[in-house]
């Protein structure tokens, strides 16, 4: 009786699909348009000149005998210098470009392939049974 013993390998694989997940911290940006105003107060002065003229008419009387009457015109005129100022309020506005920015937490998944594999080790073993015949011849004297 013989025993034969063979050892088998055999490598089995598969294809995992696994789901990798992973926080990210992203910048997100966004330009906001903002109105800015402020008030001004202004003084506002002018200057006028104005001349101021009256003709004024005398007439000068005088008795001697004779009446004498003269009329005489004189002319007055005085320069005025009159000043005017106001307050104006104004209001000026901009409008501003600002950009705003804020982080935000995203989680980014990815399916990974993966490829497992796994040796299976095997020992087959079988008997073996040779039967032996061989013919003797005997001699009897």
């Amino acid at each position: 009786m013989e025993k034969e013993c063979n050892t088998v390998n055999e490598q089995k694989c598969s294809t995992v699909n696994e789901k990798k997940c992973e926080k990210v911290d992203k910048q997100k940006c966004e330009t906001v348009n903002e109105k800015e105003c402020s008030t001004v107060n202004e003084q506002k002065c002018s200057t006028k000149m104005e001349q101021q003229c009256s003709t004024v008419n005398e007439q000068e009387c005088s008795t001697v005998n004779e009446q004498e009457c003269s009329t005489t015109t004189e002319r007055s005129c005085d320069t005025v210098n009159e000043q005017k100022c106001s307050t104006v309020n104004e209001q000026q506005c901009s409008t501003v470009n600002m950009q705003k920015c804020s982080t935000v937490n995203e989680q980014e998944c990815s399916t990974v392939n993966e490829m497992k594999c796994s040796t299976k080790m095997e020992q087959e073993c079988s008997t073996k049974m040779e039967q032996q015949c061989s013919t003797v011849n005997e001699q009897k004297c």
